[in-house]
């Protein structure tokens, strides 16, 4: 039992020992940067080296004016450089190397470490003043390091980051390119130790034989990656592009004014490993032009936008005219309209005869379906092309092919109900024709009896206006004695009439005391008859049978009384 105690003590101190001597290491962790010279003189150039204890990550480099430095930036791994800054003075004053971490971790944890930029400085003389502190300096400077061996491979490694290549294993010697993320080479030999703390790789590069970090290299190739849109798409001064940028969308139109050369197209990737291309944006011609911006994403693949650029004005590629023979299109052709519709009321109709011109010279016209056209509606596409088959325009025609409709003797009515309502309105056409027939008919009737009775009436009134013979009180009422109803009427009007004449006697023979009755009575009976007569005559004719208005009784009409 206490032996167990002791076991678990024990393991107990030691990872308290451990866990105490991560933190100090964490804690421990800097980096320093020294050139080991005071100063400097013109012309000269030194190096700086670097110390990052128990880091790995990337640093960036900045300086003063009056220096120049081999390299912008410098990576550590598990506090190793993979090269030295070497700085050359180009002016007298003071010289300043900054490094600044970037992305730098603890290199046993992993955890990001924040540390403070350092800066080295130097003072640049004047040649006269140290021409041997610079001599001694290069001196130092230009030993060469022990060769390291390499072990001999043929493998195909990627870069995991920017990296430069170098002409020896060594951080001062010269840089001959560089290999950006992904990038690969073809290395031959791997060193079994390390150069003042990095371990180099024989590589292959353009042909001749390189070095490079093998801190930097990987024999896995890194995930590629396929993006290769558009973030941003403009062009430099006042110009807007037609539609709005919008990355899936890859081809736009702009108008420059004719004076307009050339255009500056700001074009950035979406993805920063993705490389963009831009090319037609100088030396711009009149009408229209092509600038094409193609973007090669990391794994390769390309994708191209397109900007179409009238310089001038000019019309769009396009017809300028269209018609098809025997028939009218709708709406009315207008080179901008590119649909139409076309009614043909004709089913033995199949082709038709399509006359299209481009308004564009050299441009080439396409036309297709209009032959071989069925009932019902078929589509006819008419294609413009370019010279150059950059651009396009398309024109549809829809035929619809029916039936003809049947026409109607009145817009809006049925030929059916038009032959009803014309066989009912001749029917009362026919009825009225036969009402004023038998009303005519009567009329004539009418007319015989008032002309006869009309000839009494011009009897009487021609007898009234006598005055030689009658006065107003004695007109005589022919009527009455005319065209008796019946016997007993007869009888009635024989004794009025009688009757009339004794009053006559009377007044006459009170008149002045004279007895002329019987005389006046025959003169009034002849002249009376003797006038009827005549008048009878004249309305009626010589040969009157005045028998047959014996059994007709007189017919009364408005305004006529007897």
């Amino acid at each position: 039992m206490n032996k167990v105690k002791k076991i678990i003590s024990i393991i107990v101190i030691i990872s308290m020992f451990l866990i105490l001597c991560s933190t100090t290491k964490v804690e421990a962790a800097s980096f320093s940067i020294t050139s080991g010279i005071s100063s400097t003189t013109v012309g000269s150039s030194y190096n700086i080296s670097v110390s990052a204890s128990g880091l790995t990550g990337r640093f960036d480099i900045t300086h003063s004016s009056n220096v120049s430095v081999n390299i912008s930036s410098i990576f550590v791994d598990n506090g190793n450089a993979d090269g030295t800054i070497k700085v050359t003075a180009n002016s007298a004053g003071k010289a300043t190397v900054t490094l600044t971490p970037v992305d730098v971790s603890d290199s046993s944890t992993g955890d990001s470490v924040s540390l403070s930029a350092k800066t080295d400085t130097v003072t640049v003389n004047s040649k006269s003043s140290s021409s041997s502190s610079s001599s001694s300096n290069s001196s130092s400077n230009n030993t060469t390091p022990k060769a390291p061996s390499f072990s001999s491979v043929n493998e195909t490694v990627y870069a995991t980051d920017s990296v430069n290549v170098r002409s020896s294993y060594s951080t001062s010697s010269s840089v001959i390119g560089s290999l950006e993320k992904g990038d690969s080479v073809t290395r031959t030999g791997r060193a079994t130790s390390a150069v003042n703390g990095i371990t180099w790789s024989r590589v292959t590069y353009n042909g001749q034989t390189a070095y490079i970090s093998s801190a930097y290299l990987t024999t896995e190739k890194p995930e590629e990656s396929t993006n290769k849109d558009l973030k941003e798409l403009t062009i430099e001064g006042d110009y807007t592009l037609t539609p709005e940028f919008s990355k899936d969308v890859t081809e736009y139109d702009l108008t420059v004014g004719e004076d307009v050369e050339s255009i500056k197209v700001n074009a950035v990737a979406d993805d920063d490993a993705a490389k963009v291309e831009v090319t037609g944006n100088d030396s711009l011609l009149m009408g229209l032009n092509t600038v094409e911006i193609k973007v090669t994403a990391e794994d390769g693949t390309e994708k191209t936008y397109k900007i179409n650029v009238t310089r001038g004005k000019v019309d769009p590629l396009g017809l300028s005219e269209l018609t098809i023979e025997g028939y009218t299109l709708a709406p009315e052709f207008n080179s901008e309209v590119y649909e139409y519709t076309l009614d043909i009321p004709d089913l033995s109709v199949t082709s038709l005869n399509i006359n299209a011109i481009s308004n564009m010279e050299n441009a080439t016209v396409e036309i297709t379906g209009e032959d071989n056209l069925i009932q019902g509606e078929n589509v006819i596409t008419i294609l413009v092309k370019s010279e150059d088959g950059e651009n396009t325009a398309t024109y549809q025609i829809t035929a619809n092919i029916h039936e003809p409709e049947k026409t109607q003797l009145i817009a809006g009515i049925d030929d059916k109900d038009l032959f009803l309502y014309g066989g009912i309105a001749l029917g009362v056409i026919i009825v009225i024709i036969i009402i004023i027939v038998v009303v005519r008919h009567n009329r004539k009737k009418d007319d015989d009896f008032g002309t006869y009775y009309g000839g009494f009436e011009s009897l009487n009134r021609d007898v009234k206006n006598d005055d030689n013979k009658f006065g107003e009180d004695d007109k005589i009422d022919y009527k009455t004695n005319i065209n008796p109803k019946n016997e007993k009427e007869a009888d009635l009007n024989s004794d009025a009439t009688t009757s009339l004449n004794e009053n006559l006697d009377t007044n006459v023979s009170n008149t002045n005391g004279l007895d002329f009755s019987n005389n006046l009575e025959s003169d009034v009976d002849d002249e009376a008859k003797s006038h009827r007569k005549s008048v009878i005559e004249e309305n009626f004719g010589a040969d009157i049978n005045m028998n047959r208005f014996d059994d007709v009784p007189p017919r009364r009409r408005k305004g006529k009384h007897f």
